[in-house]
Protein backbone atom coordinates (compact mmCIF):
# COMPACT_ATOMS: atom_id res chain seq x y z
CA UNK A 1 0.00 0.00 0.00
CA UNK A 2 1.73 3.00 -1.06
CA UNK A 3 2.26 6.03 1.65
CA UNK A 4 -0.50 7.85 2.53
CA UNK A 5 -3.13 5.85 1.02
CA UNK A 6 -5.38 4.62 3.95
CA UNK A 7 -7.29 0.83 3.49
CA UNK A 8 -11.44 1.42 1.94
CA UNK A 9 -13.70 0.40 4.45
CA UNK A 10 -15.75 -2.40 3.14
CA UNK A 11 -18.80 -3.32 5.32
CA UNK A 12 -20.62 -6.55 4.83
CA UNK A 13 -24.00 -7.46 5.88
CA UNK A 14 -25.24 -10.41 6.13
CA UNK A 15 -29.25 -11.03 6.22
CA UNK A 16 -31.00 -14.08 7.40
CA UNK A 17 -34.73 -13.87 6.36
CA UNK A 18 -36.96 -15.23 9.23
CA UNK A 19 -34.11 -16.61 11.40
CA UNK A 20 -36.61 -17.27 14.27
CA UNK A 21 -38.65 -19.49 12.08
CA UNK A 22 -35.67 -20.93 10.86
CA UNK A 23 -34.34 -21.85 14.09
CA UNK A 24 -37.81 -23.54 15.24
CA UNK A 25 -37.56 -25.61 12.14
CA UNK A 26 -34.45 -26.68 12.65
CA UNK A 27 -34.75 -27.84 16.37
CA UNK A 28 -35.17 -31.54 16.66
CA UNK A 29 -37.55 -32.48 17.24
CA UNK A 30 -39.39 -29.46 14.65
CA UNK A 31 -42.41 -28.38 16.40
CA UNK A 32 -44.38 -29.04 13.00
CA UNK A 33 -44.31 -31.31 9.74
CA UNK A 34 -42.51 -29.49 6.51
CA UNK A 35 -45.79 -28.57 4.72
CA UNK A 36 -47.95 -27.89 7.78
CA UNK A 37 -47.99 -24.14 8.71
CA UNK A 38 -46.39 -22.35 11.68
CA UNK A 39 -46.42 -19.73 13.53
CA UNK A 40 -44.19 -18.28 16.84
CA UNK A 41 -46.53 -16.43 19.04
CA UNK A 42 -45.90 -13.76 21.65
CA UNK A 43 -47.38 -11.89 24.36
CA UNK A 44 -47.74 -8.47 23.90
CA UNK A 45 -49.61 -7.23 27.17
CA UNK A 46 -52.65 -9.67 27.48
CA UNK A 47 -52.72 -10.59 24.03
CA UNK A 48 -50.49 -12.92 22.29
CA UNK A 49 -49.93 -12.14 18.55
CA UNK A 50 -47.76 -13.63 15.92
CA UNK A 51 -43.91 -12.94 15.92
CA UNK A 52 -42.67 -15.35 12.87
CA UNK A 53 -44.50 -17.03 10.21
CA UNK A 54 -43.36 -19.58 7.61
CA UNK A 55 -44.27 -20.47 4.22
CA UNK A 56 -47.21 -22.17 4.25
CA UNK A 57 -49.21 -20.08 7.19
CA UNK A 58 -48.27 -16.86 4.71
CA UNK A 59 -50.07 -18.79 2.07
CA UNK A 60 -53.02 -19.36 4.19
CA UNK A 61 -53.34 -15.73 4.84
CA UNK A 62 -51.85 -14.70 7.91
CA UNK A 63 -50.05 -11.84 8.42
CA UNK A 64 -47.24 -10.97 11.26
CA UNK A 65 -48.78 -9.57 14.68
CA UNK A 66 -51.98 -10.47 14.33
CA UNK A 67 -54.11 -11.78 17.07
CA UNK A 68 -53.85 -15.62 17.85
CA UNK A 69 -57.29 -16.06 17.76
CA UNK A 70 -57.74 -13.99 14.78
CA UNK A 71 -55.27 -16.63 13.21
CA UNK A 72 -56.67 -19.48 14.54
CA UNK A 73 -60.00 -18.70 12.91
CA UNK A 74 -58.15 -18.14 9.20
CA UNK A 75 -56.13 -21.32 9.73
CA UNK A 76 -57.56 -24.09 12.13
CA UNK A 77 -54.74 -26.04 11.25
CA UNK A 78 -51.65 -24.13 12.34
CA UNK A 79 -49.38 -24.98 14.56
CA UNK A 80 -48.30 -22.62 17.10
CA UNK A 81 -45.19 -22.64 19.07
CA UNK A 82 -43.66 -20.06 21.70
CA UNK A 83 -41.11 -17.60 20.67
CA UNK A 84 -37.85 -17.34 21.95
CA UNK A 85 -35.67 -14.32 21.54
CA UNK A 86 -33.53 -15.18 24.02
CA UNK A 87 -32.47 -18.35 21.43
CA UNK A 88 -32.11 -15.90 18.89
CA UNK A 89 -30.03 -13.76 20.36
CA UNK A 90 -27.39 -16.84 21.54
CA UNK A 91 -27.10 -18.34 18.07
CA UNK A 92 -26.88 -15.16 16.88
CA UNK A 93 -24.06 -14.36 19.09
CA UNK A 94 -22.63 -17.97 18.28
CA UNK A 95 -22.88 -17.28 14.41
CA UNK A 96 -21.36 -14.07 14.78
CA UNK A 97 -18.16 -15.84 16.62
CA UNK A 98 -18.15 -18.46 13.37
CA UNK A 99 -18.06 -15.84 11.43
CA UNK A 100 -14.37 -14.99 12.23
CA UNK A 101 -13.29 -17.40 10.36
CA UNK A 102 -13.86 -14.77 7.38
CA UNK A 103 -12.89 -11.57 9.33
CA UNK A 104 -11.72 -10.84 13.17
CA UNK A 105 -14.50 -8.10 12.95
CA UNK A 106 -18.11 -9.63 13.28
CA UNK A 107 -20.86 -8.85 15.08
CA UNK A 108 -24.37 -10.26 15.23
CA UNK A 109 -27.36 -7.94 14.26
CA UNK A 110 -30.26 -9.20 16.56
CA UNK A 111 -32.85 -10.72 14.91
CA UNK A 112 -32.23 -10.42 11.32
CA UNK A 113 -28.39 -11.18 10.73
CA UNK A 114 -24.59 -10.62 11.19
CA UNK A 115 -22.46 -7.85 10.58
CA UNK A 116 -18.95 -8.06 9.53
CA UNK A 117 -15.82 -5.74 8.62
CA UNK A 118 -13.90 -7.67 5.28
CA UNK A 119 -11.57 -4.75 4.98
CA UNK A 120 -8.10 -6.44 4.33
CA UNK A 121 -9.59 -9.35 4.03
CA UNK A 122 -10.86 -10.56 0.93
CA UNK A 123 -8.05 -11.27 -1.03
CA UNK A 124 -7.89 -14.72 1.74
CA UNK A 125 -11.04 -15.88 -0.21
CA UNK A 126 -10.48 -14.96 -3.84
CA UNK A 127 -12.16 -11.22 -3.60
CA UNK A 128 -14.81 -10.27 -1.85
CA UNK A 129 -17.37 -12.87 -4.17
CA UNK A 130 -15.31 -15.44 -3.15
CA UNK A 131 -15.85 -14.89 0.40
CA UNK A 132 -19.41 -14.26 0.11
CA UNK A 133 -19.93 -17.26 -1.80
CA UNK A 134 -18.06 -19.33 0.75
CA UNK A 135 -20.43 -17.86 3.76
CA UNK A 136 -23.47 -18.30 2.06
CA UNK A 137 -22.60 -21.85 1.21
CA UNK A 138 -21.40 -22.83 4.44
CA UNK A 139 -24.57 -21.06 6.00
CA UNK A 140 -27.09 -22.94 3.41
CA UNK A 141 -25.69 -26.50 4.00
CA UNK A 142 -26.46 -26.03 7.33
CA UNK A 143 -30.01 -25.27 6.42
CA UNK A 144 -29.83 -21.67 7.27
CA UNK A 145 -31.36 -19.29 4.16
CA UNK A 146 -29.24 -16.09 3.88
CA UNK A 147 -28.23 -13.14 1.84
CA UNK A 148 -25.57 -10.93 1.59
CA UNK A 149 -24.57 -7.23 0.85
CA UNK A 150 -21.23 -5.86 0.82
CA UNK A 151 -20.80 -2.09 0.48
CA UNK A 152 -18.50 0.92 2.03
CA UNK A 153 -21.10 1.36 4.63
CA UNK A 154 -22.93 -0.57 7.04
CA UNK A 155 -26.48 1.06 6.11
CA UNK A 156 -25.93 0.59 2.46
CA UNK A 157 -24.59 -2.95 2.83
CA UNK A 158 -28.27 -3.62 5.11
CA UNK A 159 -30.17 -2.06 3.00
CA UNK A 160 -28.92 -3.81 -0.61
CA UNK A 161 -28.96 -7.53 1.14
CA UNK A 162 -32.68 -7.15 1.63
CA UNK A 163 -33.01 -6.83 -1.94
CA UNK A 164 -29.89 -9.35 -3.43
CA UNK A 165 -30.72 -12.29 -4.79
CA UNK A 166 -28.03 -14.02 -3.38
CA UNK A 167 -25.53 -11.34 -2.74
CA UNK A 168 -24.24 -7.91 -4.14
CA UNK A 169 -21.48 -6.26 -3.92
CA UNK A 170 -21.02 -2.38 -4.57
CA UNK A 171 -18.10 0.18 -4.48
CA UNK A 172 -18.34 3.63 -3.66
CA UNK A 173 -18.90 5.04 -6.68
CA UNK A 174 -22.21 3.12 -7.49
CA UNK A 175 -23.64 2.20 -4.13
CA UNK A 176 -25.16 5.46 -3.45
CA UNK A 177 -27.68 5.14 -7.25
CA UNK A 178 -28.37 2.12 -5.79
CA UNK A 179 -29.66 2.91 -2.72
CA UNK A 180 -31.60 5.92 -3.58
CA UNK A 181 -34.03 3.57 -5.19
CA UNK A 182 -34.89 1.04 -2.25
CA UNK A 183 -37.69 2.17 0.09
CA UNK A 184 -37.42 4.07 2.78
CA UNK A 185 -37.79 1.68 5.60
CA UNK A 186 -34.28 -0.15 4.29
CA UNK A 187 -32.49 3.09 6.25
CA UNK A 188 -33.40 1.17 9.40
CA UNK A 189 -36.15 3.77 10.58
CA UNK A 190 -38.94 3.43 12.83
CA UNK A 191 -42.03 2.17 11.48
CA UNK A 192 -44.04 4.87 12.39
CA UNK A 193 -41.82 7.44 10.41
CA UNK A 194 -41.95 5.12 7.73
CA UNK A 195 -45.54 4.72 7.50
CA UNK A 196 -45.69 8.90 7.61
CA UNK A 197 -43.12 9.02 5.02
CA UNK A 198 -45.18 7.03 2.66
CA UNK A 199 -48.46 8.76 3.27
CA UNK A 200 -46.35 11.96 2.18
CA UNK A 201 -45.48 10.60 -1.16
CA UNK A 202 -42.25 9.77 -0.15
CA UNK A 203 -41.24 5.95 -0.88
CA UNK A 204 -37.97 5.91 -1.60
CA UNK A 205 -34.21 7.15 -0.05
CA UNK A 206 -33.92 8.98 -2.82
CA UNK A 207 -37.21 11.30 -2.27
CA UNK A 208 -36.00 11.79 1.25
CA UNK A 209 -32.65 12.87 0.24
CA UNK A 210 -33.96 15.53 -1.82
CA UNK A 211 -35.67 16.82 1.02
CA UNK A 212 -34.32 20.41 2.98
CA UNK A 213 -32.54 18.94 5.36
CA UNK A 214 -33.21 21.58 8.10
CA UNK A 215 -36.56 20.22 9.56
CA UNK A 216 -36.15 16.83 9.04
CA UNK A 217 -35.07 16.42 12.70
CA UNK A 218 -38.08 17.86 14.16
CA UNK A 219 -40.85 16.36 11.26
CA UNK A 220 -38.93 12.95 11.32
CA UNK A 221 -37.00 11.62 14.29
CA UNK A 222 -34.35 9.29 13.69
CA UNK A 223 -34.10 9.61 9.94
CA UNK A 224 -31.39 12.25 9.09
CA UNK A 225 -28.81 10.20 11.21
CA UNK A 226 -29.62 6.66 9.62
CA UNK A 227 -29.93 8.63 6.01
CA UNK A 228 -25.94 9.89 7.09
CA UNK A 229 -25.11 6.44 8.57
CA UNK A 230 -26.15 4.76 4.98
CA UNK A 231 -24.02 7.54 2.49
CA UNK A 232 -20.96 7.57 4.80
CA UNK A 233 -21.45 11.33 5.91
CA UNK A 234 -20.90 10.01 9.54
CA UNK A 235 -19.29 7.34 10.93
CA UNK A 236 -21.28 4.01 12.28
CA UNK A 237 -20.54 2.17 15.79
CA UNK A 238 -20.98 -0.99 15.45
CA UNK A 239 -19.78 -3.44 18.67
CA UNK A 240 -17.87 -6.07 17.48
CA UNK A 241 -17.46 -9.18 19.30
CA UNK A 242 -14.11 -8.99 20.70
CA UNK A 243 -12.33 -11.02 23.42
CA UNK A 244 -12.57 -9.48 26.85
CA UNK A 245 -9.60 -6.93 28.01
CA UNK A 246 -9.15 -6.64 31.54
CA UNK A 247 -7.54 -3.18 30.77
CA UNK A 248 -10.32 -0.55 30.19
CA UNK A 249 -10.95 2.33 32.05
CA UNK A 250 -14.54 4.53 31.71
CA UNK A 251 -15.62 8.03 32.60
CA UNK A 252 -19.21 8.46 32.24
CA UNK A 253 -20.24 12.44 32.50
CA UNK A 254 -23.64 13.73 34.08
CA UNK A 255 -23.32 16.51 31.87
CA UNK A 256 -21.50 16.46 28.08
CA UNK A 257 -18.34 17.81 27.49
CA UNK A 258 -17.32 19.51 24.63
CA UNK A 259 -14.32 21.80 25.85
CA UNK A 260 -10.56 20.50 24.41
CA UNK A 261 -9.36 21.41 28.17
CA UNK A 262 -12.05 18.87 29.57
CA UNK A 263 -11.28 16.42 27.19
CA UNK A 264 -7.47 16.71 27.57
CA UNK A 265 -7.82 16.28 31.45
CA UNK A 266 -10.34 13.35 31.17
CA UNK A 267 -7.69 11.71 28.61
CA UNK A 268 -5.16 12.63 31.52
CA UNK A 269 -7.35 11.03 34.42
CA UNK A 270 -8.26 7.81 32.32
CA UNK A 271 -4.42 7.17 32.00
CA UNK A 272 -3.06 7.59 35.95
CA UNK A 273 -5.83 5.39 36.36
CA UNK A 274 -5.29 2.49 33.54
CA UNK A 275 -1.48 3.33 34.23
CA UNK A 276 -2.22 2.52 37.69
CA UNK A 277 -3.74 -1.11 37.20
CA UNK A 278 -0.77 -1.55 34.61
CA UNK A 279 1.53 -1.20 37.51
CA UNK A 280 -0.19 -3.40 40.30
CA UNK A 281 -0.34 -6.57 37.51
CA UNK A 282 3.36 -6.28 35.91
CA UNK A 283 2.38 -5.00 32.52
CA UNK A 284 3.14 -2.39 29.68
CA UNK A 285 0.46 -1.42 26.87
CA UNK A 286 1.81 -0.86 23.21
CA UNK A 287 -1.35 0.01 21.61
CA UNK A 288 -3.67 2.39 23.69
CA UNK A 289 -6.76 3.33 21.68
CA UNK A 290 -9.13 6.51 23.61
CA UNK A 291 -12.34 6.59 22.68
CA UNK A 292 -15.15 9.51 22.96
CA UNK A 293 -18.72 8.20 22.45
CA UNK A 294 -20.88 11.50 21.46
CA UNK A 295 -24.65 12.07 22.26
CA UNK A 296 -25.24 11.80 18.89
CA UNK A 297 -24.16 8.53 18.92
CA UNK A 298 -21.07 8.67 16.91
CA UNK A 299 -17.45 7.96 18.39
CA UNK A 300 -14.48 9.54 17.49
CA UNK A 301 -11.48 7.63 18.04
CA UNK A 302 -7.79 8.17 18.37
CA UNK A 303 -4.78 5.96 19.28
CA UNK A 304 -1.75 5.52 20.17
CA UNK A 305 1.54 3.34 20.08
CA UNK A 306 4.87 2.34 21.54
CA UNK A 307 8.00 1.07 20.53
CA UNK A 308 8.60 -0.62 23.67
CA UNK A 309 6.12 -1.25 26.88
CA UNK A 310 5.09 1.01 28.76
CA UNK A 311 3.18 2.42 31.28
CA UNK A 312 4.29 6.11 31.83
CA UNK A 313 0.99 8.30 31.98
CA UNK A 314 2.96 11.23 31.10
CA UNK A 315 4.88 9.99 28.09
CA UNK A 316 1.40 8.42 26.81
CA UNK A 317 -0.07 11.71 27.34
CA UNK A 318 2.53 13.38 25.56
CA UNK A 319 1.34 11.34 22.24
CA UNK A 320 -2.50 11.63 22.46
CA UNK A 321 -1.83 15.45 23.00
CA UNK A 322 -1.32 15.58 19.99
CA UNK A 323 -4.28 14.11 18.85
CA UNK A 324 -6.88 15.46 20.64
CA UNK A 325 -7.41 18.84 18.41
CA UNK A 326 -8.65 16.21 15.91
CA UNK A 327 -11.55 15.26 17.95
CA UNK A 328 -14.68 16.43 16.97
CA UNK A 329 -17.04 16.56 20.40
CA UNK A 330 -20.12 17.32 18.27
CA UNK A 331 -22.91 18.61 20.58
CA UNK A 332 -21.25 16.84 23.33
CA UNK A 333 -19.51 13.88 25.11
CA UNK A 334 -21.17 11.22 27.23
CA UNK A 335 -18.68 8.50 28.02
CA UNK A 336 -15.03 8.35 27.42
CA UNK A 337 -13.06 5.11 27.18
CA UNK A 338 -9.66 4.13 27.32
CA UNK A 339 -8.10 0.47 26.54
CA UNK A 340 -4.77 -1.02 26.44
CA UNK A 341 -5.74 -3.07 23.20
CA UNK A 342 -2.30 -4.80 23.11
CA UNK A 343 -0.34 -5.57 26.80
CA UNK A 344 3.23 -7.72 27.59
CA UNK A 345 4.29 -8.28 30.99
CA UNK A 346 6.72 -5.92 32.09
CA UNK A 347 8.73 -5.85 35.09
CA UNK A 348 10.62 -2.83 36.85
CA UNK A 349 14.26 -2.89 35.63
CA UNK A 350 17.41 -2.56 37.42
CA UNK A 351 20.30 0.05 36.39
CA UNK A 352 23.56 -1.61 35.03
CA UNK A 353 26.21 -1.40 37.78
CA UNK A 354 28.72 -1.53 34.90
CA UNK A 355 27.31 0.77 32.81
CA UNK A 356 25.60 3.56 35.57
CA UNK A 357 22.30 2.93 33.89
CA UNK A 358 23.35 4.18 30.47
CA UNK A 359 22.28 1.61 28.35
CA UNK A 360 18.64 1.25 30.13
CA UNK A 361 18.29 5.76 29.67
CA UNK A 362 19.49 5.51 26.37
CA UNK A 363 17.20 2.59 25.24
CA UNK A 364 14.35 4.36 26.98
CA UNK A 365 14.89 7.62 25.30
CA UNK A 366 14.83 6.31 21.59
CA UNK A 367 11.87 4.53 22.53
CA UNK A 368 10.14 7.92 23.57
CA UNK A 369 11.34 9.54 20.30
CA UNK A 370 9.87 6.60 18.00
CA UNK A 371 7.00 6.56 19.34
CA UNK A 372 7.13 10.55 18.88
CA UNK A 373 7.43 10.14 14.99
CA UNK A 374 5.61 7.08 14.30
CA UNK A 375 2.68 8.83 16.06
CA UNK A 376 3.19 11.77 13.72
CA UNK A 377 3.95 9.84 10.27
CA UNK A 378 2.26 6.88 11.31
CA UNK A 379 2.62 3.20 11.82
CA UNK A 380 5.60 1.82 10.39
CA UNK A 381 7.09 4.40 9.14
CA UNK A 382 10.43 4.47 11.20
CA UNK A 383 12.41 1.33 11.03
CA UNK A 384 15.64 0.32 10.65
CA UNK A 385 17.45 -1.70 7.43
CA UNK A 386 18.54 -5.20 7.97
CA UNK A 387 20.94 -7.45 5.62
CA UNK A 388 19.01 -10.09 3.95
CA UNK A 389 20.33 -13.30 2.32
CA UNK A 390 20.61 -11.72 -1.28
CA UNK A 391 22.98 -10.75 -3.76
CA UNK A 392 20.63 -8.88 -5.67
CA UNK A 393 21.28 -5.37 -4.45
CA UNK A 394 17.51 -3.90 -3.79
CA UNK A 395 16.43 -7.67 -2.30
CA UNK A 396 19.63 -7.40 0.22
CA UNK A 397 18.35 -5.31 2.93
CA UNK A 398 14.72 -5.75 4.94
CA UNK A 399 12.90 -3.78 7.25
CA UNK A 400 12.98 -3.93 10.94
CA UNK A 401 12.21 -2.61 14.32
CA UNK A 402 14.70 -0.05 15.43
CA UNK A 403 15.88 -1.76 17.86
CA UNK A 404 14.78 -5.54 18.47
CA UNK A 405 17.20 -6.50 20.98
CA UNK A 406 15.50 -3.93 23.19
CA UNK A 407 12.37 -5.23 22.67
CA UNK A 408 13.24 -8.52 23.65
CA UNK A 409 14.74 -6.78 26.65
CA UNK A 410 11.68 -5.32 27.62
CA UNK A 411 9.70 -8.35 28.74
CA UNK A 412 12.14 -10.74 30.14
CA UNK A 413 9.64 -13.45 31.43
CA UNK A 414 8.80 -13.98 27.50
CA UNK A 415 11.62 -12.79 25.52
CA UNK A 416 14.63 -13.68 27.71
CA UNK A 417 16.90 -12.14 30.12
CA UNK A 418 18.17 -8.49 29.22
CA UNK A 419 21.76 -8.30 28.71
CA UNK A 420 22.28 -5.82 31.49
CA UNK A 421 20.45 -8.46 34.24
CA UNK A 422 22.80 -11.04 33.70
CA UNK A 423 23.93 -12.76 36.75
CA UNK A 424 27.86 -12.23 37.51
CA UNK A 425 29.65 -15.80 38.03
CA UNK A 426 29.24 -17.18 41.32
CA UNK A 427 32.83 -17.40 41.59
CA UNK A 428 35.94 -16.45 44.22
CA UNK A 429 37.36 -13.17 42.97
CA UNK A 430 40.73 -14.30 43.28
CA UNK A 431 39.42 -17.46 40.97
CA UNK A 432 38.09 -15.82 37.76
CA UNK A 433 40.21 -16.03 34.69
CA UNK A 434 39.54 -15.24 31.55
CA UNK A 435 38.21 -18.74 30.69
CA UNK A 436 35.48 -18.72 33.10
CA UNK A 437 34.64 -14.80 32.08
CA UNK A 438 34.35 -16.36 29.16
CA UNK A 439 31.95 -19.51 30.09
CA UNK A 440 29.43 -16.96 31.03
CA UNK A 441 29.93 -13.83 29.89
CA UNK A 442 29.56 -15.14 25.95
CA UNK A 443 32.92 -16.92 23.89
CA UNK A 444 35.76 -14.74 23.00
CA UNK A 445 36.96 -13.72 19.74
CA UNK A 446 39.36 -16.45 17.98
CA UNK A 447 42.81 -15.64 17.98
CA UNK A 448 43.34 -13.95 15.27
CA UNK A 449 47.42 -13.41 13.38
CA UNK A 450 49.12 -10.25 15.21
CA UNK A 451 50.92 -7.72 12.77
CA UNK A 452 52.59 -6.29 16.05
CA UNK A 453 54.92 -8.44 18.26
CA UNK A 454 57.32 -11.33 17.23
CA UNK A 455 55.21 -14.39 18.96
CA UNK A 456 51.96 -12.67 18.32
CA UNK A 457 48.85 -14.47 17.86
CA UNK A 458 47.01 -14.96 21.13
CA UNK A 459 44.57 -12.05 23.06
CA UNK A 460 46.83 -10.58 25.49
CA UNK A 461 43.85 -11.46 28.01
CA UNK A 462 44.41 -15.25 27.21
CA UNK A 463 47.37 -15.68 28.23
CA UNK A 464 46.74 -15.48 31.60
CA UNK A 465 46.03 -18.82 33.29
CA UNK A 466 43.52 -19.70 35.93
CA UNK A 467 46.85 -20.24 38.64
CA UNK A 468 47.68 -16.54 38.29
CA UNK A 469 49.51 -16.13 41.73
CA UNK A 470 48.32 -12.48 41.43
CA UNK A 471 44.58 -11.90 41.40
CA UNK A 472 42.99 -8.81 39.69
CA UNK A 473 41.78 -6.12 42.18
CA UNK A 474 38.05 -6.23 42.15
CA UNK A 475 37.83 -2.57 39.50
CA UNK A 476 39.74 -4.75 37.56
CA UNK A 477 37.84 -7.88 37.29
CA UNK A 478 34.57 -5.65 36.76
CA UNK A 479 36.72 -4.29 34.30
CA UNK A 480 37.77 -6.72 32.39
CA UNK A 481 34.45 -8.75 32.43
CA UNK A 482 32.93 -5.50 30.87
CA UNK A 483 35.44 -5.37 28.04
CA UNK A 484 35.06 -9.20 27.31
CA UNK A 485 31.51 -8.84 27.29
CA UNK A 486 31.75 -5.64 24.63
CA UNK A 487 34.24 -7.87 22.69
CA UNK A 488 31.55 -11.18 22.29
CA UNK A 489 29.23 -8.62 21.51
CA UNK A 490 30.98 -6.78 18.86
CA UNK A 491 32.32 -10.36 17.92
CA UNK A 492 28.27 -11.54 17.39
CA UNK A 493 27.49 -8.43 15.27
CA UNK A 494 30.37 -8.68 13.12
CA UNK A 495 29.96 -12.30 12.60
CA UNK A 496 26.45 -12.13 12.60
CA UNK A 497 26.44 -9.04 9.54
CA UNK A 498 29.68 -11.11 7.43
CA UNK A 499 26.93 -14.66 7.27
CA UNK A 500 24.42 -12.68 6.29
CA UNK A 501 26.42 -9.75 4.13
CA UNK A 502 29.44 -12.15 2.16
CA UNK A 503 32.41 -10.11 1.25
CA UNK A 504 31.13 -8.32 -1.38
CA UNK A 505 32.33 -5.11 -4.05
CA UNK A 506 31.96 -1.86 -2.84
CA UNK A 507 28.34 -0.72 -2.85
CA UNK A 508 26.94 3.33 -3.47
CA UNK A 509 25.79 5.20 -0.71
CA UNK A 510 22.53 6.15 -2.53
CA UNK A 511 20.92 2.74 -4.29
CA UNK A 512 17.93 3.82 -6.18
CA UNK A 513 14.74 1.93 -4.92
CA UNK A 514 14.39 1.02 -8.61
CA UNK A 515 17.02 1.18 -11.62
CA UNK A 516 16.88 4.20 -14.04
CA UNK A 517 17.04 3.18 -17.26
CA UNK A 518 20.21 4.63 -19.11
CA UNK A 519 21.41 5.18 -22.99
CA UNK A 520 25.18 3.84 -23.40
CA UNK A 521 27.53 4.05 -25.78
CA UNK A 522 30.46 1.13 -24.94
CA UNK A 523 33.50 0.63 -27.53
CA UNK A 524 33.07 -2.90 -27.39
CA UNK A 525 29.37 -4.94 -26.76
CA UNK A 526 30.73 -6.76 -23.45
CA UNK A 527 33.06 -3.18 -22.30
CA UNK A 528 32.48 -0.74 -19.65
CA UNK A 529 30.29 2.29 -21.36
CA UNK A 530 32.18 5.69 -22.63
CA UNK A 531 29.38 7.82 -22.35
CA UNK A 532 25.94 7.75 -21.19
CA UNK A 533 22.68 9.84 -21.04
CA UNK A 534 20.57 9.83 -17.52
CA UNK A 535 17.74 12.46 -17.29
CA UNK A 536 18.63 14.25 -20.14
CA UNK A 537 22.26 15.23 -19.15
CA UNK A 538 25.36 13.45 -20.94
CA UNK A 539 28.46 11.94 -18.47
CA UNK A 540 31.16 11.38 -20.14
CA UNK A 541 33.17 8.20 -18.66
CA UNK A 542 37.39 8.57 -17.81
CA UNK A 543 37.49 5.53 -15.45
CA UNK A 544 35.91 2.96 -14.60
CA UNK A 545 36.19 -0.81 -12.94
CA UNK A 546 34.65 -3.90 -12.94
CA UNK A 547 32.61 -5.99 -13.90
CA UNK A 548 30.77 -7.84 -11.46
CA UNK A 549 28.55 -10.18 -12.63
CA UNK A 550 25.19 -11.20 -10.18
CA UNK A 551 23.42 -14.16 -11.61
CA UNK A 552 19.53 -14.29 -10.78
CA UNK A 553 18.64 -16.09 -8.02
CA UNK A 554 17.41 -19.69 -9.87
CA UNK A 555 15.31 -20.65 -6.46
CA UNK A 556 13.03 -17.24 -7.13
CA UNK A 557 11.85 -19.00 -10.65
CA UNK A 558 13.45 -18.94 -14.28
CA UNK A 559 11.69 -15.67 -15.03
CA UNK A 560 12.77 -14.08 -12.17
CA UNK A 561 15.34 -11.12 -14.17
CA UNK A 562 18.73 -12.00 -16.53
CA UNK A 563 22.51 -11.79 -15.23
CA UNK A 564 23.49 -8.37 -14.17
CA UNK A 565 27.31 -7.23 -15.07
CA UNK A 566 27.64 -3.86 -12.60
CA UNK A 567 30.62 -1.43 -13.01
CA UNK A 568 32.28 1.39 -11.09
CA UNK A 569 32.26 4.53 -13.44
CA UNK A 570 33.43 8.13 -13.00
CA UNK A 571 33.05 10.79 -14.76
CA UNK A 572 34.83 13.65 -16.60
CA UNK A 573 32.84 16.21 -13.57
CA UNK A 574 34.08 13.66 -10.65
CA UNK A 575 30.45 12.18 -10.27
CA UNK A 576 31.05 8.38 -9.74
CA UNK A 577 27.57 5.90 -10.44
CA UNK A 578 27.07 2.19 -10.22
CA UNK A 579 25.50 0.92 -13.71
CA UNK A 580 24.62 -2.54 -14.72
CA UNK A 581 24.19 -4.37 -17.89
CA UNK A 582 21.24 -6.67 -17.93
CA UNK A 583 21.48 -9.38 -20.28
CA UNK A 584 23.77 -10.77 -22.72
CA UNK A 585 25.02 -10.36 -26.61
CA UNK A 586 23.80 -12.90 -28.40
CA UNK A 587 20.95 -14.40 -25.81
CA UNK A 588 18.20 -13.79 -28.12
CA UNK A 589 17.31 -9.98 -27.24
CA UNK A 590 19.77 -7.13 -26.67
CA UNK A 591 21.10 -5.72 -23.50
CA UNK A 592 20.00 -2.85 -21.21
CA UNK A 593 21.72 -0.44 -19.60
CA UNK A 594 20.57 0.85 -15.92
CA UNK A 595 21.62 3.15 -13.65
CA UNK A 596 21.28 1.45 -10.09
CA UNK A 597 23.12 3.99 -7.43
CA UNK A 598 25.81 6.49 -7.06
CA UNK A 599 28.63 6.61 -4.69
CA UNK A 600 29.98 9.68 -2.46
Amino acid sequence: MAQGETMQKRAMFVWLPGFAMTLARLMKPPPAKAQEPLALVEKAGNIRRIAALDAPALEAGLYLHQPLGDALAVCPKLTIADAEPELCETVLAALAAWAQRYSPFTAPAYGCGLWLDIAGCAHLWGGEAGLAEDLLGRLEARGIHARAAIAPTYGAAYALAHHAKRYVIVDKNTYKALLASLPVERLRIAGETAGLLKKLGLFTVGAVQDLPRAGLPHRFPGLLPQLDKAMGLVQEAIAFQRPPSPWIERLRFAEPISAPEDLERVAAKLLEMLCARLEAGRQGGLRFELNFFRSDGGVETQAVTAALPTRDAARIMRLFREKLALIDPGFGVDLAMLAAQHTEPLDERQESVLKNGQYTACVEELAALIDTLENRLGKGRVYRLAPRESYIPERAVKKEAVFPEASAASSPRRRGPTPTARKTPSLPVAAVGTDAAAKHLGNLPSPQPSSHGRGGGACPLQQRPLSDPHPLADADILKRQARLGGLARERDRVRGASAVWPSIGERPIRLFAQPQPIDVTAALPDAPPVLFRWRKVLHRIVRAEGPERIEPEWWHGTDDGETRDYYRVESATGLRFWVFREGIYGAGRLPRWYLHGMFA
